[in-house]
């Protein structure tokens, strides 16, 4: 019962971009928030100019011959007020064409990519060779030849790989470019203070512990007297039996390949056998414990070094072998997923798709201002049921397989979207076996292979079906054997595979899944796991109380001890919010300031500049169709919609064309295409009773392939509220949107009000928010990474730039934003084009880094940004940049007791934790910027990993904080600042761009000036990149709101 075969994967093409020439520049008249005397632009020549503390004249030859940048300006010209306007470039007809084509591309000439060899701006060549073989100037070969070679060790064998479940390897180098910024006072001191609970408990570690660690491997024996690795269920259980029968010092193990302890192993052997019964079938396993050396020792003195800051960086290792030896007492019982635990014994709740919601509890240690902490936190995660194979595929097909079977198209949706990773198991032999599934095969009455004759087959004897080989081998009458078999193998050997019922098959119990949730099902976890603090305060209470720290003989052992089984207290503040400005009165003309309550204000004036729109459409998309009733809500929906927007300012000149479609792939694209030749600005949809899918089709033509602006709304959601009279508050959250698509201004925050001692009234900035969106690894579904910037005075609208990341090979995991020169450079172009200047202070928020990547994404992505202002900047002074790490997965909560009742409340927006539990020397703190609708609020914590500007803590805090209530969907402050949302929402709203566009072809314009140089088997050039090209009427809207 067993088969071979292998599969092969091309690669999409990349393509080469032609230079364009850019298009004309928009002159805004704006240029609110920091005036416009700093950087202004020279219409004529589109060059921005700066503030001069340089020399004017430049002639420089370079080596071809031609004089530089210097020498090709004409002349200079100095106004009265000292701002440089430079003139007009001597343009040369060749050059290398732009690396990202976008029609906002506008101020600089063609030819800013040259070298300028004054100031060693890198030149960026058009293309790169795919060659990968090359010598660096050390004489070593680069990475395409080196992986050519064979490893070999010291004497002369080639060393052993493990081809299968390889570690997610990292396409970016190991670096410590740039060092990391110090917090520049003792902390903020803005807004009262007060105290909070929060969920770290101090703990005491001896400062003359030593811990050794030794590389060792768990062996289970082959029937022909070789070994094999040990299974990863089967090492801790094995490592524990032998240390109890040989009375081993204090170790503990991590369950991969390291074994710790306080003393040296000196009087131990090297190799240990043991055998071992298994309990189901009586059967004897022998396995072997192999220590092969000592690896490292480590003196626990480091952390409070750190701790004490006289070392700067954090010592890594020391706590996670801390961090291990806390996981020994709850391996027994528990489920471990990297800092989570889950206990076994419990039943999980089902989910309905062959999923169940299990509750745990997150457990780590931290090194903190305050010393080592550990912190608590209740947690909750889907796991697949451990349900017979027949039974799980019932559950998540939604239907019974036995009597209906499974087509075709089900039997490749169940490979592509849930069976691939997961381990199923079989028990009806002697052993319990497991294995991956790799396809459906015939029924097992159909499915015959040759039969097998004292352990032989041969195509030529007779043939021998599934079902009547399991009669005769195991006196099993199969109850399904009408159902396709599966064809399974056993990792790492892809070239065998087995042909077994699937009634035999059963899902290996406690496998994660990271599955997305549907609507329902994250509606019945939310209700699950969203707990009020008062609860959730008790349930971490609770899970200490249960841990039993102090009483964990690995902790005793080793003179660690928890200092206090209640929470730590914590000095907090609570700051001001922002002023958030309107237009008042009927003309519009008169400012009016909106009053912030508890994070959230009224919209009651109008916008701060809006549009009107001459002609528009409203279309009704239904899955079936409407009747009168729907119908005639619909044309309620569509009287009083101009009607109650104009309150707010935006105004129509039209009555709308109005019409019902059936929701199909080709009606939508029809309408749109018939509506945008008939000049329509924006088209409202009524989505009655259709999917998702139907939603990003919209999105999709009207974004990506038609160039209008779309605007979504539900059909349930309008009737409810016209039923109840509250369409117009309703519509107050539809309309902020609506008009910042538009382009235009819903609310005023006044950053400048944040800011004090590090800026001035003649500063230009420019804010950025970045994002990267994981949704797999794998060629299939590449990272989504999305950078937005402010690009008008007032910091409100932001354009987007959106590109796909596609792992070469394998799992290779690209923590940095690859293209983010292309982008940024777009970016602040546009800023430069709708400005007439560019900032000269540039602040830049960053979502999506895990703490293990700071130094590579700061090392990686500055030096990409500081590359894109050199390009564009030329000679000019540069911008001073802020780079911000946001932190939103994270477990630390803040708790504060009612004095009066006595139980939790969460704190107040504006709350702010820059002491005790924050890093020893640099520069983070936590910030609660929004009140939480229902549950436990989580702060946000920042790491502030670059800061040329030079905050202080209570105006980097402040603007951050200011941000947070500057989001145009809604009239409350949000958790993350604005352009960190923007940038999520963009990313998540492109995760299907390909899904329409087969268009797979990946960008070959990356520059290692961007990046550190490489020195691994992967480089980032081999992470193939493609930039999602939106019609050029949206691309610089906010068309992702």
């Amino acid at each position: 019962m067993s088969a071979s075969g292998s599969r092969g994967r091309g690669r999409g093409k990349r393509f080469s971009r032609s230079a364009t020439g850019p298009p004309e520049p928009y002159r805004s008249q704006s240029m609110a928030i920091i005036p416009e005397k700093f950087h202004q632009l020279n219409i004529d020549n589109n060059i921005p100019s700066r503030p001069p503390s340089f020399s004017t004249t430049t002639t420089t030859t370079t080596s071809s011959g031609r004089k530089s940048n210097g020498e090709q300006r004409k002349s200079t010209s100095r106004s009265s007020n000292g701002i440089i306007y430079l003139e007009r470039f001597s343009r040369s007809a060749t050059g290398p064409p732009e690396p990202y084509r976008s029609q906002s591309m506008a101020i600089i000439p063609e030819k800013f990519h040259q070298l300028n060899i004054d100031n060693n701006i890198p030149s960026r060549p058009p293309s790169f060779s795919t060659t990968t073989t090359t010598t660096t100037s050390s004489g070593r070969k680069s990475n395409g030849e080196q992986r050519k070679s064979t490893s070999r060790s010291s004497n002369g064998r080639a060393k052993s790989t493990r081809p299968f479940r390889e570690t997610i390897r990292s396409a970016v180098p190991e670096s410590a470019i740039v060092t990391f910024a110090r917090r520049p006072d003792q902390g903020g001191s803005a807004g009262y203070k007060l105290k909070v609970n929060t969920n770290h408990f101090k703990c005491n570690i001896p400062q003359t512990l030593h811990c050794h660690q030794y590389d060792i491997e768990l062996q289970t024996a082959n029937r022909d007297g070789t070994w094999r690795p040990s299974k990863k269920d089967d090492r801790f259980v094995v490592l524990r039996k032998i240390i109890e029968r040989e009375n081993f010092p204090l170790v503990w193990y991590d369950e991969g390949k390291s074994l710790y302890s306080v003393e040296l192993l000196v009087g131990l052997k090297d190799q240990y056998e043991i055998t071992i019964k298994d309990k189901k079938s009586d059967r004897e396993q022998t396995y072997r414990l192999l220590i092969i050396n000592l690896v490292k020792s480590y003196d626990i003195q480091v952390l409070w070094d750190f701790i004490e800051n006289k070392i700067a960086i954090r010592p890594r290792d020391p706590i996670r072998i801390l961090e291990t030896l806390l996981k020994q007492t709850t391996r027994a019982t528990m489920v471990s997923v990297k800092n989570q635990f889950y206990d076994r014994r419990q039943t999980l709740d089902d989910l309905g798709d062959g999923r169940g919601l299990a509750g745990g509890f997150y457990q780590a240690m931290f090194l903190t201002k305050l010393g080592a902490t550990i912190n608590i936190n209740s947690t909750f995660t889907c796991f697949y049921q451990p349900f017979n194979l027949v039974h799980f595929l019932c559950e998540y097909l939604q239907h019974d397989i036995v009597r209906d079977g499974i087509n075709d198209r089900e039997q490749q949706l169940l490979l592509r979207k849930v069976l691939k990773p997961i381990w199923l198991e079989t028990h009806h032999g002697e052993n319990i076996r497991k294995y991956r599934i790799r396809g459906f095969g015939a029924s097992a009455r159909q499915h015959t292979f040759a039969r097998v004759v004292d352990g032989n087959s041969d195509d030529s004897q007779e043939r021998q079906s599934v079902y009547d080989y399991f009669v005769e081998k195991y006196n099993i009458q199969l109850e399904f054997p009408n159902l396709p078999t599966v064809e399974l193998y056993t990792p790492p050997n892809k070239t065998q595979f087995h042909y077994l019922p699937m009634e035999c098959c059963t899902i290996q119990a406690w496998q994660r899944s990271i599955k997305p949730l549907t609507t329902d099902q994250r509606a019945r976890v939310t209700k699950k796991t969203v707990v009020n603090p008062t609860h959730r305060y008790q349930a971490i209470m609770d899970i200490v109380k249960t841990r039993k720290f102090n009483e964990d003989k690995y902790v005793n052992e080793i003179g660690m001890s928890i200092v206090d089984d209640q929470m730590v207290t914590v000095s907090a503040r609570c700051i001001a919010p922002p002023e958030i400005k309107y237009k008042s009165g009927r003309d519009g003309q008169s400012d009016i300031v909106e009053r912030i309550n508890i994070g959230k204000w009224n919209l009651r004036n109008r916008f701060q500049t809006t549009k009107t729109i001459n002609r528009w459409a409203c279309v009704m998309v239904s899955s079936q169709k409407p009747n009168q009733n729907q119908l005639s809500i619909a044309k309620q929906f569509i009287d009083q919609f101009p009607l109650i927007i104009s309150q707010y300012g935006i105004y129509f000149n039209s009555s709308p064309i109005m019409n019902s479609d059936p929701a199909n792939s080709e009606t939508i694209h029809n309408r749109l295409q018939e509506l945008k030749e008939q000049n329509c600005e924006v088209v409202v949809f009524i989505l009655n009773g259709v999917g998702e899918d139907i939603y990003k089709l919209i999105k999709y033509f009207g974004n990506q392939k038609l160039g209008i602006v779309t605007q979504c709304t539900d059909f349930v959601a309008i009737a409810k509220n016209i039923r109840s009279k509250k369409l117009d508050m309703y519509l107050q959250n539809l309309v902020q949107k609506f008009n910042a698509k538009l382009g235009g201004v819903n609310g005023m925050v006044s950053l400048a009000r944040a800011l004090t001692s590090s800026s001035t009234k003649d500063d230009v900035f420019m804010f950025f928010g970045a994002d990267v969106t994981h949704i797999t690894c794998s060629r299939e579904k590449p990272s989504i990474a999305a950078i937005v910037g402010s690009v008008d005075s007032t910091s409100t609208q932001y354009a987007s730039r959106v590109g796909e990341q596609y792992p070469a090979r394998g799992k290779i995991s690209l923590e940095i934003i690859k293209d983010l020169y292309q982008m940024s450079t777009d970016l602040l172009k546009l800023f430069a084009q709708r400005n007439h200047c560019f900032p000269n202070k540039i602040v830049f928020y960053r979502d999506g880094v895990d703490d293990g990547h700071f130094q590579k994404v700061l090392d990686n992505e500055i030096r990409a940004l500081q590359n894109a202002c050199k390009a564009l900047y030329l000679n000019n002074p540069l911008p001073k940049i802020t780079f911000i790490i946001v932190k939103k997965r994270h477990n630390t909560r803040f708790f504060i007791r009612d004095p009066q009742t006595g139980n939790m409340n969460n704190v107040q927006p504006g709350t702010i934790v820059d002491t005790d539990i924050v890093h020893p020397q640099g520069f983070d703190f936590y910030l609660n910027s929004h009140a939480a609708i229902q549950g436990t609020s989580r702060p946000i914590l920042y790491h502030v990993l670059y800061d040329e500007i030079g905050f202080s803590s209570d105006e980097i805090q402040s603007l951050t904080y200011y941000l947070c209530h500057s989001d145009v969907r809604c009239t409350k402050a949000v958790s993350v600042p604005a352009p960190v949302h923007y940038a999520h929402l963009a990313a998540y709203q492109s995760r299907d761009a390909d899904s329409y566009d087969n268009d797979r072809s990946t960008t070959d314009d990356f520059d290692d000036n961007d990046l550190v140089e490489n020195v691994g088997a992967v480089t980032l050039q081999e992470v193939e990149t493609r930039l999602i090209q939106l019609d050029p009427t949206i691309q610089d809207t906010m068309w992702y709101v």
